[in-house]
């Protein structure tokens, strides 16, 4: 059976090798040679998108994708190559069978598209590069970052390829926030995702600047569950980088047992109404910071929303309420 790495790669391996490295190397330039026009449209705004990391748009009648530039930033490469990949799947029938399968086709053929895009960014040859005869680390996440074109995102997901279950992670340090989670594997129960908190008193969040980790630990999730989990990490200045595995992929210990069955939850049921159109019944503790209830199908306690209301920082392109000519006060 088709996985959707199969499908991403399948499309990038479609399009010729010089090609491909031209993208890798300039993005927009890379696009452009494929018979693609690239617009820039700063009052571009879309709603479609993976967790808010695409503010584009794809038109592949017309061969033509928009994206909302960031000067300097290299967010706006990993836009344009997602808007890529909506073009090369909208015209691949095996791709739209494949999704039309999948219990969430919207939301997976954003997955999709972000695939193709950190294989488009970032080549093989990176990879190998960095990461040698592995395991993987978090250490390699953090060089693959500095190394590349591409976007800590799209470099996660690309590195999310050499996991068989677990996550790939990048934290703000100073708010001690998921900013992205690139999942591996279908037997995680409980897993750190993009946009959440670091849950408290958890081990990550004693790392300072400089410092490495290696070490069996855990994650736990809104509604209390726990699952365990082996990683690698290592902190800078503002960030964490961390690969999450299932199986001890470093010899933290000679012996270990399965991740831990979820705990049966006490969590309460009560009726909400969200700002993405459900109204109905959610289950689940509530947000320790906002205090409300997480949407069953958007599954957004009332936080993002708030974030999505402050702007972002062209320096270190987290979400502050603070900017100043577009810089947020840590980064002044």
């Amino acid at each position: 059976m088709s996985t959707r790495r199969d499908h991403a790669r399948r499309l990038v391996d479609a399009i010729e090798p010089a090609q491909r490295a031209a993208i890798a190397k300039h993005p927009i330039t890379g696009i452009e040679s494929l018979g693609y026009t690239v617009v820039a449209e700063p009052a571009l705004t879309s709603g479609r998108g993976a967790g808010g990391l695409c503010d584009g748009l794809s038109f592949a009648k017309h061969n033509t994708v928009m994206y909302s530039p960031t000067p300097g930033s290299r967010k706006e490469n990993f836009t344009l190559l997602h808007e890529v990949g909506h073009i090369l799947v909208e015209r691949d029938d095996d791709a739209l069978n494949w999704l039309a399968d999948r219990d969430d086709p919207d939301s997976e053929v954003e997955r999709l598209c972000e695939e193709v895009a950190a294989n488009l960014v970032i080549p093989e040859s990176l990879l190998d590069d960095v990461v040698g005869t592995g395991p993987i680390t978090g250490e390699d996440l953090k060089a693959l970052v500095a190394r590349s074109a591409a976007s800590g995102p799209a470099c996660a997901i690309a590195l999310s390829n050499r996991l068989s279950s677990g996550a790939v992670v990048i934290i703000d340090r100073a708010t001690g926030r998921v900013v992205h989670s690139a999942l591996r594997g279908d037997n995680l129960t409980v897993y750190p995702w993009s946009n959440t908190n670091v849950p408290r008193n958890h081990p990550l969040l004693a790392l300072q600047s400089g410092d490495t980790a290696t070490r069996k630990t855990f994650w736990t999730d809104e509604w209390e569950r726990r699952q365990e989990y082996y990683v690698s990490a290592i902190a800078t200045e503002k960030r964490l980088y961390a690969v999450f595995s299932t199986s001890d992929l470093w010899g933290v210990e000679v012996f270990h047992g399965g991740p831990l069955p979820p705990a049966k939850s006490e969590a309460p049921r009560l009726g909400l109404r969200c700002h993405c159109g459900y109204v109905g019944r959610a289950f689940g503790w509530p947000c320790a910071t906002c205090k409300r209830q997480y949407c069953p199908r958007c599954g957004e306690c009332d936080c993002p929303r708030r974030d999505r209301a402050q702007g972002i920082c062209t320096k270190c392109f987290l979400q502050a309420p603070d900017l100043e000519n577009g810089v947020c006060g840590e980064c002044r």
